[in-house]
């Protein structure tokens, strides 16, 4: 990936491990008594939230949707576990790139980052709660870039859903790496315009993709 300025992340499943929140989250729905009385284990509704993921549905709303739940157990971020490179890699980057964040995120964002210890690594956060606007809008992109005045092409978006962060960075022209974590590591681009121009297993993978050696940048 050639000429890049700006380097941004999503949250969840990019940085931040959320397989403990999911699996807490369910528990707790099972819980509920209209849970039990249609049967919802833990490990049902996990399935129906892999199963919205892989259709590009909003995950968590699309199965209280379907089965009419009026009991919603919450997102807890205490849950939230940061990647174990997650700090390593983000350092790295710093030192050669402008890095921001543009996520779908709750109040005290940055909060929560400072207590991960990545906040200094960030000039721009972008976050839906605090511009009112929600990814997949690209207007969320466009604020981004504007803010960093950084030209579309010389920016990548590294996100791990198709739907979310994929394909409305590639409408505005940021260039696109796909991190497969989570439940977004289910998806298959529906068409090009969901297909990203480079796809990762973990964010150290990142480093090469920047030219940068993973070996001696986080050593």
């Amino acid at each position: 990936m050639q000429g890049i300025r700006c380097v941004f992340f999503d949250i969840g499943y990019t940085l931040v491990d959320e397989d403990d929140v999911w699996q807490q989250r369910c528990r707790e729905q099972a819980e509920t008594e209209e849970a039990k009385r249609l049967g919802l284990t833990p490990g049902r509704l996990y399935a129906a939230i892999e199963e919205a993921a892989r259709a590009y549905q909003p995950q968590y709303r699309s199965v209280v949707a379907r089965y009419g739940l009026t009991r919603v157990a919450p997102y807890r971020h205490a849950y939230e576990k940061l990647y174990p490179d997650a700090k390593l890699v983000l350092q790295a980057l710093a030192n050669r790139f402008v890095l921001g964040i543009i996520a779908n995120q709750a109040d005290g964002l940055r909060d929560r980052l400072r207590s991960w210890g990545i906040e200094p690594f960030f000039t721009h956060i972008v976050s839906s709660w605090d511009v009112r606007l929600m990814k997949p809008d690209p207007r969320l992109f466009h604020l981004a870039l504007n803010r960093a005045g950084c030209p579309a092409d010389a920016a990548v978006m590294v996100g791990d859903r198709l739907d979310n962060d994929i394909a409305p960075a590639r409408a505005v022209g940021m260039q696109t790496v796909w991190i497969r974590q989570g439940f977004g590591g289910l998806q298959v681009p529906r068409s090009d315009a969901y297909r990203p121009d480079q796809t990762i297993q973990c964010l150290r993978d990142l480093l090469p993709l920047l030219s940068m050696n993973p070996d001696s940048e986080l050593s």
